[in-house]
């Protein structure tokens, strides 16, 4: 942890026990040690894994839950959602930031880009429109996961939102005709609109649903362009 970082959650601290004798609260030892543990940490935690950073035998995950709910609860914290799991991470006053999500290995990012800030204010003006809170999230695949992709994979691999380009399609002659029969031919473009269940997927400006054993049978790789983009080549 930085001398910046460590003088940050010094103050954010303070900012907690002051909040705390406002409201006339006493902190219970747990709720200390779990605070304590929280703001050092200095990233995003789960409760899981704030649980086993604590690593006392006497706290539970219920005390953790507790704990993480009352500081939710005072604006020293804030959750991040992210495919059914919930991230903690601290909330500084004088640091808002932006979050890159990868949807593949869950790392986030934290970035903050004044050309984004002065566009959003820029939109609510124009719209007379008076902005409370405002939080961007960029949910997408980060350059570790992207450079271990394989080459080509099935489109029943794919995530929600993903571009890739039709490689081939596989089976026997009457599924092969049905797929190709519904556009998905070599080289057509094709972006996944849902992956859980059936696999619903945009191409030729037109919806299409395969059960998840045609989507297995659907060849996929990265657009020519992505590809050159992350040094990739096509097979």
């Amino acid at each position: 942890m930085t001398s910046g970082s460590r003088e940050r959650n010094r103050v954010l601290r303070q900012q907690f026990a002051r909040v705390m004798r406002d409201l006339g609260q006493e902190l219970v030892p747990e709720d200390e040690t779990i605070v304590g543990r929280f703001l050092d940490s200095d990233c995003h935690l789960t409760e899981t894994e704030l649980h086993q950073g604590v690593a006392d035998p006497a706290i539970d995950l219920a005390h953790i839950r507790r704990a993480l709910r009352l500081l939710c609860d005072l604006g020293i914290a804030q959750p991040i959602r992210l495919d059914g799991q919930v991230y903690y991470e601290p909330l500084h006053l004088d640091r808002h930031h932006d979050h890159l999500i990868c949807v593949r290995c869950g790392s986030i990012v934290e970035f903050m880009d004044q050309g984004i800030e002065q566009s959003q204010r820029a939109t609510c003006e124009a719209y007379g429109f008076t902005p409370l809170l405002h939080k961007l999230e960029i949910r997408g695949v980060c350059r570790q996961c992207a450079a271990a992709l394989p080459v080509t994979r099935a489109l029943a691999s794919c995530l929600r939102g993903e571009e890739v380009e039709i490689a081939d399609v596989l089976g026997g002659h009457g599924i092969k005709q049905r797929l190709l029969a519904m556009g998905l031919t070599r080289g057509t473009l094709v972006k996944v609109l849902t992956g859980d269940g059936p696999v619903v997927v945009e191409a030729r400006e037109t919806r299409l649903a395969l059960g998840r054993g045609e989507a297995a049978k659907v060849i996929v790789k990265q657009p020519a362009t992505e590809a050159a983009g992350r040094g990739g080549q096509d097979p």
